[in-house]
């Protein structure tokens, strides 16, 4: 993740991992154990995707965050689960270890743009500290290894 603040505005830019599929048993190998954003989303077609849920994890991790959300024994939010349970789940994740702040100035932008039918649009507020907050979104390819986000100019 790379952030720009510009007097009282701010703009984020996060990578995006692959699209996968859900698989409780797959997420270890696969999801990092950082801060950082989960997508889960339905496929509509080969290259449209439903978002259901940003999940935004951050002490525990992205890995065991989506445990804590999507495992029936260990759910810290059990109305969640319930709602995705039996579904075709698909998620991607971003990662945003710089603080938990920021952390919830890209998951407002996230909600607020894409309506995401478990998240609580009008409730979720950010973290206030700008007037205008911007998230340009870029995703990684399945060989990436190491996340290089280009620099922009405000």
């Amino acid at each position: 993740m790379k952030k720009k603040i510009y007097q009282d505005e701010v703009l984020y830019t996060i990578a995006w991992s692959p699209v996968y599929k859900f698989d409780k048993y797959s997420i270890t190998k696969i999801i990092p154990e950082l801060a950082g954003i989960v997508a889960i989303m339905e496929k509509l077609n080969e290259e449209t995707y439903h978002y259901i849920l940003f999940y935004s994890c951050w002490r525990d991790g992205m890995r065991l965050g989506l445990k804590n959300l999507l495992d029936p024994i260990f759910t810290r939010h059990p109305d969640l689960a319930k709602a995705m349970e039996g579904r075709e789940l698909w998620y991607k994740y971003t990662a945003v270890d710089t603080n938990p702040f920021d952390l919830q100035d890209i998951l407002w932008w996230l909600i607020q743009n894409y309506e995401p039918e478990l998240n609580d649009i009008a409730n979720y507020e950010d973290s206030r500290r700008y007037k205008n907050i911007y998230v340009r979104e870029m995703e990684l390819g399945k060989e990436t290894v190491v996340e290089r986000l280009p620099k922009f100019g405000f």
